[in-house]
């Protein structure tokens, strides 16, 4: 089981609005998980089920590694809303938790995300993030290559499940300071390359 205990803050179990954004099949224990499709927890509440973990144990329902990826689960959301624009007054919001979700945004749309994520979060409150590693990744081109293609460009059956752009973790850092965010790089806790961070608003 992939440990996840990097993504938690402490004393966030008290926050009232944390978001877990590009949900898709993890529901966040205690989040408001949000996605561009899928179907409502509250009219699925046996898969909704299914698929809830918590914030320590985030793979905790994933049974794979990057040789036999895990069984794809369908969406179950509490939200289905664009994540670039969502119905949250500014400072209004704990926390926001995007993994695996920035790399399937345009720079265009990465802009207008970090802009309305800084917009609505309390000072002081964290974006926990994490993205494809794409140093990592085409370091991995020469040893699993299907792997890695695929981890580069996502899986492409739709515009939300291709990767638009890619990171390194300099490049990150810098992004999320320029919109005005404190950065600390966290463990990564997947098991392909990526970089995750807490960038906290200033």
């Amino acid at each position: 089981m992939q440990q996840s205990y990097c993504l938690h803050d402490d004393g966030e179990e008290s926050w009232p609005v944390k978001l877990h954004l590009g949900c898709g099949g993890v529901r966040l224990a205690g989040y408001i998980n949000c996605d561009i499709d899928g179907v409502l927890a509250i009219d699925e509440p046996e898969l909704a089920r299914q698929n809830t973990t918590d914030i320590r144990n985030y793979y905790a329902r994933l049974d794979g590694d990057a040789n036999h990826l895990p069984t794809r689960r369908a969406t179950v959301c509490d939200l289905i809303d664009d994540i670039t624009c969502l119905p949250y007054l500014p400072s209004s919001v704990d926390k926001i938790v995007a993994i695996q979700v920035f790399e399937h945004l345009s720079p265009a749309e990465a802009m207008m995300a970090l802009t309305h994520w800084r917009d609505i979060l309390w000072c002081g409150q964290p974006l926990v993030m994490s993205v494809p590693d794409m140093e990592g990744t085409l370091d991995m081109l020469a040893t699993d290559f299907d792997f890695a293609l695929r981890h580069l460009r996502g899986r492409q059956d739709d515009y939300a499940n291709a990767h638009h752009a890619w990171y390194t973790k300099a490049g990150l850092c810098r992004l999320l300071k320029w919109f005005g965010f404190r950065v600390e790089v966290l463990d990564n806790p997947h098991f392909y390359p990526a970089i995750a961070v807490r960038a906290v608003k200033q």
